[in-house]
């Protein structure tokens, strides 16, 4: 019983099984295959619109939109679906560290692209075989990657096309493989073919809906979801699954007067339930889940507030719609946004002030960004051609994966931080808010037992943490508290393999108070991947100098709650007149020394 049904699911999953073709070429109509994924709801958009577009375009053509989730492995499915989704709302982090990692590391990119191939390639195969088509088309990357591969290994023989439906991380869109590559903007073309080859891009038209393209007065618009006339109306969205902080902007859009809020809550019952408490009391905000009038909602619409960008934003681009990129969760949606407030087509927002005032600033002008309409991406798919530096791969043997994946899995954990920190907010802390005139005092050396420690820094008035090059005690940590000194773990330096063994220097410290979360001193070179991953498993959160003292340090520009470190020199002697130095530098900017523990309570009062 459970092979038929998961047999009938398949099929069922394809809008339309074409029957088997006959006739000559001439007499045949142009067969296009669209494949997709509802991961979100953008994929699953491009798609419809896309096949509203061929069949305008080519009345003759024969268009099949086909849900390609049901046919792959299982693991595919689920990294695809259910882990995605985890790591969005409850991993935001890890989801922005692998983007991150995977977009800067192109070794580590064509690994990942290797396996989804080998797992998906054979799925793939027998939905194209049982369709038959001229020209295949992608809206999902994965599957991007996976007609890509086919197609360069010589396994699939017609053209492949891929709409690229976003404006920033192509690199997780394009394939050398891919005969054409459709952008929507002017400068993503050399961007794309810096990635898939030369001729590998061309431009095109919005990829919306036709209905978007259509005149509509936003007084028909209002009438038709009976909003209210003459008020400003403010659309809020995180995407199909409700990312980012959506209650935070709709609260914010409340701020400007008179204003109507519609908050979207796409196909998360329980952000749609958790939105309709917040805000039940609340005449002006109207909360919908999934909803099938988008075009009226963003002609209706002042003003768009989106987290994630996507097909969304492309729409509002569309109407003409101002929009305002606020609340995105780490990973791709900032670099989205960054990148199209550079081509003029958002505002950024980084926080609820922040909104508030780009809100009231699109509303005074009332006009929004437009694009420039290039050639219909159902025109440059009808016309495709095969490109000519598209060739045969090596045979993929199981040796070479096993070698990929090894080198992978030993440069991603070694990896510097940096390459991740940018696009993500996981750099070390190196200050805490603060009211008070104070400043985080971390004295470093490369002594490890306590008694002589406390005798060097026995200085009136000392407060600081002391981060040391050897795991403590508990007994030495002990010792060092009672002398008004904060012991704090130091990592070493992240070499090749040494990030494995981060977890158990942390755990092994006896400077680690009880509790969850603790603070521990990163290394000057810079933290790997690895280490951060495996300090965070145990509560770890790295801090790092906002100031570095030593003996060739002259003078002292501070700010309350930065974090300054004073790396001691081995003589004693020496040692003593830098710290007596640096306390009395502080003493004349006004700024009294303190721990880290002290610095953090202060933070929180």
């Amino acid at each position: 019983m459970r092979p038929m049904r998961r047999l009938l699911n398949r099929r069922a999953a394809c809008l339309a099984t074409p029957p088997a073709r006959a006739g000559t070429d001439a007499d045949l109509s142009p067969r296009i295959l669209i494949l997709t994924a509802p991961v979100g709801e953008g994929h699953l958009a491009a798609a419809r619109a896309l096949s509203l577009s061929l069949a305008q375009t080519d009345a003759r053509a024969e268009t099949h939109v086909c849900d390609v989730l049901p046919f792959l492995p299982r693991l595919l499915r689920h990294t695809f679906t259910d882990l995605y989704r985890w790591q969005l709302r409850s991993a935001p982090w890890l989801f922005g560290l692998l983007f991150a990692t995977l977009r800067r590391s192109r070794a580590l990119r064509g690994v990942a692209n290797l396996f989804v191939s080998l797992l998906g390639s054979r799925a793939l195969m027998r939905v194209v075989r049982q369709h038959e088509p001229d020209v295949v088309v992608s809206t999902y990357p994965p599957l991007t990657t996976i007609l890509g591969s086919l197609r360069r290994r010589g396994r699939l023989t017609v053209p492949v096309c891929a709409p690229i439906t976003d404006f920033a991380g192509l690199e997780f869109w394009t394939h050398r493989g891919i005969d054409l590559h459709l952008v929507m903007h002017d400068s993503l073309v050399p961007v794309v073919e810096r990635l898939a080859g030369r001729g590998s891009a061309k431009r095109t038209a919005l990829l919306v809906a036709p209905e978007f393209l259509e005149a509509r007065t936003p007084e028909e618009a209002r009438r038709s979801l009976g909003l209210p006339l003459g008020q400003p109306l403010i659309v809020v969205s995180g995407g199909g699954w409700a990312v980012g902080d959506i209650e935070g902007a709709i609260s914010t859009a409340l701020d400007v007067e008179d204003a109507v809020v519609v908050g979207l809550a796409g196909r998360d019952e329980s952000m749609l339930l958790r939105l309709r408490g917040a805000f039940a009391s609340n005449p002006r905000v109207v909360v919908l889940g999934f909803t099938e009038a988008m075009n009226d909602l963003l002609a209706a619409a002042d003003v768009l507030v989106h987290s994630t960008g996507g097909v969304t934003c492309l729409e509002a681009l569309a109407r003409e719609c101002p929009i305002i990129a606020y609340g995105a969760p780490p990973g791709h949606a900032p670099l989205l946004a960054k990148t199209m407030e550079s081509l003029g087509l958002v505002e950024r927002a980084g926080s609820r002030p922040a909104l508030l005032a780009a809100l009231q600033a699109a509303l005074a002008t009332g006009i929004g960004a437009a694009l420039d309409r290039g050639s219909s991406a159902a025109s440059l798919i009808l016309g495709v051609q095969p490109r000519h530096d598209v060739r045969r791969l090596l045979p993929i043997t199981a040796v070479r994966v096993a070698a990929l994946a090894s080198a992978a899995l030993a440069a991603a954990a070694s990896l510097a931080f940096p390459i991740a920190a940018r696009a993500l907010e996981l750099t070390p802390t190196t200050s805490l808010p603060t009211s008070q005139p104070e400043i985080g005092l971390i004295i470093r050396t490369t002594r490890s037992a306590s008694q002589p420690i406390t005798t060097l820094l026995d200085v009136p008035g000392l407060s600081a943490s002391l981060a040391l090059a050897q795991p403590l005690t508990r007994e030495d940590a002990v010792t060092l508290f009672s002398s008004h000194l904060a012991p704090l773990p130091a990592l070493h330096a992240g070499e090749l393999t040494g990030w494995v063994e981060t977890k158990e220097q942390l755990q092994e410290d006896g400077s680690r108070q009880l509790g969850r979360h603790f603070f521990y001193l990163a290394p000057d070179s810079g933290l790997t991947i690895g280490q951060y991953l495996l300090a965070r498993d145990v509560g770890g959160r790295p801090v790092a100098a906002a100031i570095r003292i030593d003996q060739h340090t002259r003078h002292i520009v501070a700010n309350a709650g930065q974090l300054l470190v004073v790396t001691l020199p081995a003589e004693p002697k020496a040692a003593r007149a830098l710290v007596r130095w640096t306390l009395t530098a502080l003493h004349e900017s006004r700024l009294r020394p303190v721990s880290l523990p002290e610095l953090a309570a202060s933070a929180q009062t």
